[in-house]
């Protein structure tokens, strides 16, 4: 485990006053202890150590990446700092799309002697792992954000008085309704327009998740029968045909949070996971259509995204090819590799998930108390992403990681109980 990183940590110290005897107390550290050598402490110790992770490294680093982009991305928009690739948070959302196929089609695969894809009880452990990794961490905060929800929504119209162009509804933040409620806590809020973008919490892509995971079992029954090439091409141009099939339900949507409009770049992910386990570049070259059938269904793409996409998984077919393996790109890839699967990348890789559905509710209201009470909107647009960065990016990584260590491997271990209990194997569960 390279430790390349480090020198980046330290800028966290800052949050030092923060860690007093509660906290030690709390993650067994000395009241006297930097952030840093906490960080390291709670994140390094015991089967966190990256050796007894049986997924590649590398998988960590891109998903902190990928939680930065949307991070970042966000604060840009809604400050108004328009940075090329970084503005548009949604394709740090691809990017994650991506590793999740990539990490799906892996763990399967990796398991299909002792899970068998055709039993009926695959189907059940692998859709029980997934539910306790993505819904504990998700009802917590969704129940914040319902509660909280009129003043996220005053704070979001306070910006929009700034900029004018940042406006949405504010109204959705707020919506208590029975509905809404319970199409949320039940996950079928994605294949409802009106429902589907309801929350202060970027969970229209959470949605999205749980419909492929609810697909992916019946996915890979289709690649057990015709190969992977085969079906990941119809199930393509099934999603390109539904598009223009049904154009009313799919341009419905505010945002694509409906699984037949992300579904190729998932499948684009698992092709990538096909061509790194079996050393064949052509299943990257297949994937290379995922964003082409997406262009295609014209939903939120447009050019620079599209060629974002291909980029994506360009880079992360060389980026996760196996290392023993010395190619001409090896010199290119030694120093990402390194960046990627340093400790400070490794930490953002873990808590990801956390940071992603947490963040919005944190720069929202910065941001919204920064306009009302000061000159901040008058300042230039770098300068105001700057500061929003300086102040979010702590917080929401000292949040993130108490969620993680508190709420979500508690929920992945109640999980794992719960599959034992009824008899079915536990096996190792992925992030």
């Amino acid at each position: 485990m390279t430790d390349n990183c480090t020198e980046y940590i330290p800028s966290f110290i800052v949050l030092r006053l923060f860690l007093d005897s509660r906290f030690a107390q709390v993650w067994d550290c000395r009241p006297g202890d930097s952030f840093l050598l906490w960080a390291k402490k709670i994140h390094f110790e015991g089967n966190l150590m990256v050796e007894s992770k049986p997924w590649s490294p590398e998988l960590e680093g891109l998903r902190g990446l990928a939680s930065l982009w949307v991070l970042l991305g966000h604060i840009c928009l809604l400050v108004q700092c328009k940075i090329p690739l970084l503005y548009d948070p949604g394709m740090g959302v691809d990017l994650f799309i991506l590793l999740s196929g990539y990490l799906m089609a892996k763990n399967y695969q990796e398991r299909r002697e002792r899970e068998p894809w055709n039993k009926l009880s695959t189907f059940r452990v692998f859709w029980l792992r997934r539910f306790f990794r993505i819904a504990p961490l998700y009802y917590l905060l969704l129940l914040v954000a319902l509660l909280f929800g009129g003043w996220f929504g005053e704070m979001r119209d306070i910006i929009a008085s700034a900029w004018p162009s940042t406006a949405t509804a504010s109204s959705r933040y707020a919506d208590h309704s029975f509905i809404n409620i319970v199409s949320h806590l039940s996950f079928i809020f994605g294949f409802i327009p009106a429902y589907s973008f309801r929350t202060v919490l970027p969970d229209w892509s959470i949605g999205l998740e749980m419909q492929y995971y609810l697909l992916f079992p019946f996915i890979m029954l289709l690649v057990m029968r015709y190969g992977f090439a085969l079906s990941s091409v119809l199930l393509m141009i099934v999603c390109l045909a539904a598009r223009w099939l049904l154009p009313g339900y799919f341009e419905a949507f505010p945002m694509p949070s409906m699984i037949l409009i992300k579904l190729p770049l998932f499948i684009a992910g698992m092709l990538i996971s096909r061509a790194v386990m079996h050393n064949n570049l052509r299943y990257c070259a297949l994937a290379l259509l995922a964003p082409v059938i997406a262009w295609q269904m014209h939903i939120a793409e447009n050019h620079l995204r599209l060629v974002a996409e291909c980029v994506m998984i360009i880079g992360m077919t060389v980026l996760l090819w196996p290392h023993g393996q010395e190619t001409r790109l090896s010199p290119i890839t030694a120093l990402p590799r390194r960046l990627l699967t340093c400790r400070f990348s490794l930490f953002l890789g873990d808590v990801s998930y956390s940071v992603y559905l947490l963040h919005l509710m944190i720069v929202i209201p910065l941001i919204g108390l920064l306009v009302r009470y000061t000159a901040f909107a008058h300042q230039p647009s770098l300068i105001r992403a700057l500061i929003v960065a300086a102040i979010t990016l702590p917080l929401v990584w000292l949040i993130a990681l108490a969620l993680y260590h508190k709420v979500e491997k508690r929920g992945i271990a109640l999980g794992k109980r719960l599959i034992v209990s009824t008899g079915l194997p536990a096996g190792r569960t992925a992030p």
